[in-house]
């Protein structure tokens, strides 16, 4: 082999190994994903804040919740950004669809409140705790602790705060002390962050806060997201919004610990979870995470909205999922979550200042 030959080779090995790379990261963005016929669902739109990027639904007081606040607006930075507040507001479902309308609940939240995800706990006595993820203007990462009232309003309890919560999405409570939380990243600074995304590193984890200290429950996920659990605190779900994937956890209620079940390939970027009355799960999703990208950047660019259905097997054994909304943005852009109420969904967005109220196919089409 020639001396050129022998420089070469090894530069083409790895000019090839960046491609292929390059070509793999793309494609689980979904860059080469054609877009298929939207899937409707005769929605209504209810006028909201920005950024309403999480939703819960309380079924047995007919009152859905609704995190926001404007991710855009504070991700651009500029004069006047630190004092940008968000809230959690309330959805009356008991009254008619077309009366649906957000109202404030949360007034008496700290005044640097800017809440992601959210999770509710309804004890056997009906005594009701709400938590929320919050990413305050000055960097720390809190989870918030309210007390929900009889009117549906929030009163604030107390705030966690932990060197392992460090980048807290999602988060589910399984106890009115205890809860699971997913930090979104692994790293810190923006460019590593950045590096992260591209590189889809497993580097990100769940945290367990069992009432008095945080520790690992299951780490090596990618974006972890979403996280919700069954209704008999059995099972515990999570997102992985860049593996496009949804693990399912064993769960030890005793002490909290997760053993894994079953990885399901949702071939989408999964993001929020609600569990229905029947077990079955509504995850929002973002079917290209590169339209969702430059959407984050510029509110005229869209990003298609997925709704899917996944119905678990009987004894943890199969299971069937499929789409059951899909619109190319124009209707609503980057839907992060869908919730459940009876023959309704409600679906909620990272950016856009609206909620859909949607029609919700109670099964999968043969």
């Amino acid at each position: 082999m020639s001396k050129s030959m022998k420089i070469a080779l090894p530069i083409v090995v790895v000019l090839t190994l960046i491609s292929f790379y390059v070509f793999q990261t793309l494609s689980g963005a979904g860059a080469f994903t054609a877009l298929p016929e939207n899937i409707d669902a005769n929605c209504t739109v209810i006028e909201a804040v920005p950024g309403p990027e999480d939703i819960l639904v309380d079924r047995e007081r007919g009152t859905a919740y609704v995190a926001a606040y404007d991710r855009r607006k504070v991700a651009a930075g500029g004069p006047g950004t630190d004092a940008i507040r968000g809230g959690i507001y309330g959805i009356d479902l008991n009254k008619p669809r077309a009366e649906w309308a957000l109202w404030n609940v949360t007034p008496q939240a700290p005044l640097d409140f800017r809440p992601h995800g959210i999770g509710l706990y309804v004890g056997p006595e009906g005594r009701r705790t709400l938590i929320a993820a919050s990413h305050p203007s000055d960097g720390r990462q809190v989870i918030e602790v309210f007390d929900v009232l009889a009117d549906g309003m929030l009163a604030h309890r107390t705030s966690i705060e932990d060197p392992l919560i460090k980048s807290p999405n999602d988060l589910v409570p399984v106890s009115h002390d205890a809860f699971y939380v997913g930090n979104d990243y692994g790293m810190s600074g923006a460019l590593m962050r950045q590096l992260e995304t591209f590189m889809a590193w497993d580097a990100t984890d769940l945290i367990y806060w069992d009432g008095e200290k945080a520790s690992v429950a299951a780490d090596g996920l990618t974006m972890t997201n979403g996280v919700n659990v069954s209704a008999d605190g059995e099972t515990l779900y999570v997102a992985e919004t860049l593996d496009r994937t949804l693990r399912i956890y064993d769960r030890t209620i005793e002490t909290g610990a997760l053993a894994l079940s079953e990885i399901v390939d949702l071939g989408t970027g999964v993001d929020n979870i609600d569990v229905r009355a029947d077990g079955a799960l509504l995850i929002g999703a973002h079917i290209r995470i590169l339209d969702f990208l430059e959407h984050a950047g510029d509110a005229n660019i869209f990003a298609p909205s997925q709704v899917l259905l996944v119905v678990p097997g009987a004894e943890g054994q199969g299971g069937a999922a499929g789409t059951i909304y899909l619109n190319d943005g124009q209707e609503l852009s980057a839907s992060s979550v869908a919730a459940a109420y009876k023959d309704t969904m409600l679906v909620g967005a990272v950016f856009d200042p609206r909620v859909l109220a949607c029609d919700m196919p109670q099964a999968l089409a043969q």
